[in-house]
């Protein structure tokens, strides 16, 4: 009997097969956004060689299963010294060197607590740190007065050239990364706290940026007016909840949005969405999101011009939803549907009635009627509607 014959299953496989199926078995996938990846409950590669001598020499010597990594700084109140030991170090450290110039995913996240102090932290940051050139995608989270922390100096080690997907928790997205992450195709800012004033920044995306997908939550309406100016040219997809309790105007120039399909705005805490919406101009949108919509009804003169909004934007619009209203605002929105000639599909969503005394078939029925005249929806396929 040969020797070949007597090996398992196992080790009788090809070596490019074997990439195969481990790169396939430790793959992150995507979120729902198809931008944000899913590191919880990844399968490391080191699992690959408890198997068998074959299969850790595979892993072992493959690069491209290295490449991504998620690090979350434990609380102080729990570890005294930062939650990092001189072992991990030296892990992670070989962990880069397995991965040799393979682009690299990190997420890296401390939710409480200040910046660890200790010599071990810092020497950790200076190793991630090292290798920001080959920094593909960031997920960095700190706590809001942690955001100057660990990454401030990205820049001085040679910036991030290969960066394309950025999400910043936290606080606004540190203007130094930005300036040298040319190729950056996504971004998101979530920031946290958003009951507080968030701090106003001067928008720092280079001139000529390729941003294709922006989602930010709890942003000044100049912020994201600087965000869109700069990245107008290739914005695909944007989504947007802002936050501001001012009510001074704000102005020109208008922005075009040529490749935006998809928009979704939250109104958030501002009484400036007319002027703000009314300088976007974006004529192949084809799908668009309007949530809580309810914040503004206090303020009559800030209410939101939809039928102006539609007359805009309305051209390709073929997916509509609205979210967390009122179902008497809703039934005063349908008649302005009419001008939305190609709408097909119509959501709405967490709507409710604010009278709890009211029953909720006289409502729902009261605005069917209306949504079901075909004469003024002609195109529509599908409606769609979550009362509560």
């Amino acid at each position: 009997m040969s020797p070949s014959s007597s090996l398992p299953v196992h080790e009788k496989l090809p070596t490019e097969l074997m990439l195969h199926i481990f790169a396939f078995a430790i793959a992150l996938p995507y979120s729902y956004d198809e931008v944000t990846l899913i590191f919880h409950g990844r399968h490391s590669p080191l699992y690959l060689g408890h198997i068998c001598r074959a299969w850790r020499s595979i892993a072992w010597t493959t690069p491209s299963l290295w490449s991504a990594i998620d690090m979350k700084i434990p609380t102080d109140n729990l570890f005294p010294n930062g939650g990092i030991n001189a072992d991990e170090v030296d892990l992670f450290e070989q962990w880069l060197q397995r991965a040799q110039d393979t682009p690299l995913s990190l997420r890296f996240r401390k939710l409480q607590g200040p910046v660890p102090t200790n010599q071990t932290y810092r020497l950790l940051v200076r190793k991630i740190l090292s290798r920001s050139k080959q920094w593909v995608y960031l997920d960095y989270l700190f706590s809001r007065s942690n955001q100057s922390g660990p990454f401030a100096e990205v820049a001085m080690h040679g910036g991030l050239p290969l960066l394309q997907t950025l999400i910043v928790g936290g606080e606004v997205v540190p203007k130094e990364w930005l300036h040298s992450a040319l190729n950056l195709s996504n971004l998101i800012i979530s920031n946290r706290n958003w009951d507080r004033r968030v701090p106003a920044v001067e928008c720092a995306l280079p001139n000529g940026s390729r941003l294709q997908y922006l989602r930010v939550h709890s942003i000044q309406p100049e912020l994201f007016l600087d965000i869109l100016r700069t990245s107008s040219s290739h914005l695909v997809s944007c989504a947007v909840t802002f936050y501001d309790q001012r009510l001074t105007p704000v102005g020109p120039p208008a922005i075009d949005l040529p490749r935006l399909v998809k928009l979704v705005v939250s109104q958030g805490k501002t009484a400036r969405l007319n002027e703000l919406l009314g300088l976007i101009h974006c004529p192949a949108l084809s799908d668009l999101t309007l949530s809580n919509l309810r914040r503004i009804q206090r303020i009559p003169s800030a209410r939101l011009d939809i039928r102006d909004l539609f007359g805009r934007w309305g051209r390709n619009l073929t997916s509509l939803t609205l979210s967390s209203g009122k179902l008497e605002e809703c039934a005063d929105i349908i008649p302005a549907l009419e001008v939305l000639s190609s709408l097909r599909h119509l959501t709405l969503a967490s709507v409710y009635h604010e009278d709890n005394d009211r029953e909720d078939w006289k409502e729902w029925k009261h605005l069917s009627k209306s949504v079901n005249l075909q004469q003024s929806l002609p195109t529509l396929e599908r409606l769609k509607a979550f009362v509560r």
